[in-house]
């Protein structure tokens, strides 16, 4: 198993913005040369694989990077997409040690109000904070502000931070943002002010923690109860796909969900008839109860 600390040198290639529609593929023009997204993805693959830090005498020295591939790794910057990198868990190295120096807890609040996981039928990519309007959300570790955006029906207003040591930090709900674009910002800089921006019911602070566009418990890292992270006292969280990502399965099985549209006349018999299974099973996967009145257009999971 390689082990591999990353510690403020993650990648950065500038991405022209443009009006990309969802799944078109990114072009990127670094210091006059054309490199496809994809190809630049790879690249950074094979650069993680490499060891970063050798021993000497007891000390860790970083590998002199050649100019050529620190430019690529330096200047990879996209800023209008939350997850450009279309990077699958099973694409990274399978152990990553993560530099968690400088930890900042977020928010004020330790009430977790709706960890990560499923939720219902959805799965829940973050861990929902209980906060009060106003309270002040604040960056996790440096870094730089990546994208600053809103949307109305889901995260409502975001702010998202890729940090120095390689995690990116998803922030959403808030109710008003304090950065912008390109902002540098230190362990602790206030992003932004707790809301219920977007889909949401109260106020909170939606967390997500991602690596190379991959959100990961962020409970596999904090501990939220007594505000400290969970790593050892050379303050380095250990990634690795069996532990950190161990929901995949679950994510796999959701990906094989299929869902029926209520029509008139439907009925949760008829529904668990058409598609063979039974009306107990549909009411398990949609947690609803036998006696439920269905709404025309709502969605009904039956697998």
């Amino acid at each position: 198993m390689r082990k591999i600390l990353l510690s403020c040198i993650f990648l950065t290639i500038t991405v022209a913005a443009s009006s990309t529609s969802p799944g078109e593929e990114y072009t990127s023009d670094i210091k006059e040369e054309n490199i496809n997204i994809h190809d630049a993805i790879a690249g950074i693959i094979d650069y993680l694989q490499t060891p970063q830090y050798m021993q000497d005498e007891g000390e860790r020295h970083r590998n002199v990077l050649s100019d050529s591939v620190y430019c690529k790794f330096s200047e990879l910057w996209i800023t209008d997409k939350i997850n450009p990198y279309k990077i699958k868990p099973d694409s990274i190295p399978d152990s990553l040690y993560i530099s968690c120096k400088d930890f900042c807890y977020p928010t004020v609040s330790h009430r977790v109000t709706s960890p990560f996981g499923m939720r219902g039928a959805r799965f829940h990519y973050g861990t929902d904070i209980g906060i009060k309007y106003g309270d002040t959300i604040k960056a996790s570790f440096p870094g730089k502000v990546r994208m600053v955006g809103y949307d109305r029906y889901g995260y409502g207003r975001y702010v998202i931070v890729r940090h120095d040591n390689g995690l990116e930090t998803l922030m959403a709900h808030l109710s008003k943002t304090l950065v912008k674009k390109n902002d540098t910002v230190h362990s602790g800089t206030a992003i932004g002010l707790g809301g219920s921006s977007g889909r949401s019911s109260g106020p909170h602070l939606h967390y997500e923690i991602r690596f190379l566009g991959n959100p990961f418990n962020p409970a596999k890292l904090i501990n939220f109860e007594n505000q400290q992270l969970n790593i050892n006292e050379t303050d380095e969280y250990l990634l690795t796909i069996a532990d950190t990502y161990s929901h995949k399965k679950e994510l796999e099985e959701l990906s094989k969900a299929a869902y029926h549209r209520v029509r008139s006349g439907d009925t949760l018999s008829g529904i668990a008839r058409r598609y063979g299974t039974s009306v107990r099973r549909l009411c398990s996967l949609n947690r609803i109860k036998e006696t439920s009145i269905l709404r025309i257009g709502q969605s009904i999971r039956y697998r």
